[in-house]
């Protein structure tokens, strides 16, 4: 008995203490999303600098889902590049502290930019010549 009560602390506080890494930051937005229709997806991140221009910080690969932290009141720039060489942007505007989930759809022939709103963060798409269209908020 002793046993299962010291079983359960110990994953009683690992959920505790996996749970507070969820925990707002205020210095960073984060995006996270996953690829649909596609894997392995190498992608760089490109920050604003004080001239305008956007500079690489980061390279990486991922097979399946993508993280990017961004220093809020910082614009980013996030190139997506799939094995066939179709490219996707999303650009960034972390201008406060949160969350935002956006899944890049290999299928569909827009890029995305992440904004903030009246009612929160919401992805606005791009796509060539034919404006823009609200697609998710949250």
């Amino acid at each position: 008995m002793k046993k299962i009560v010291t079983l359960m602390l110990i994953v009683l506080s690992t959920v505790v203490l996996a749970g507070k890494n969820k925990v707002r930051d205020p210095y960073h937005f984060v995006v996270e999303g996953s690829f649909i229709a596609t894997k392995n997806v190498s992608y760089t991140i490109f920050k604003e600098n004080k001239e305008g221009t956007f500079v690489c910080i980061e390279r990486t690969k991922a097979r399946k889902v993508y993280r990017v932290e961004c220093n809020t009141g910082g614009r980013y720039l996030v190139r997506f590049q799939n094995k066939k060489g179709d490219v996707k942007f999303l650009m960034i505007d972390a201008s406060t502290y949160g969350y935002f989930q956006a899944d890049v759809d290999w299928r569909k022939p827009y890029d995305g930019l992440i904004k903030k709103e009246k009612i929160g963060y919401c992805l606005v798409t791009l796509t060539n010549g034919n404006g823009r269209a609200l697609i998710a908020q949250n």
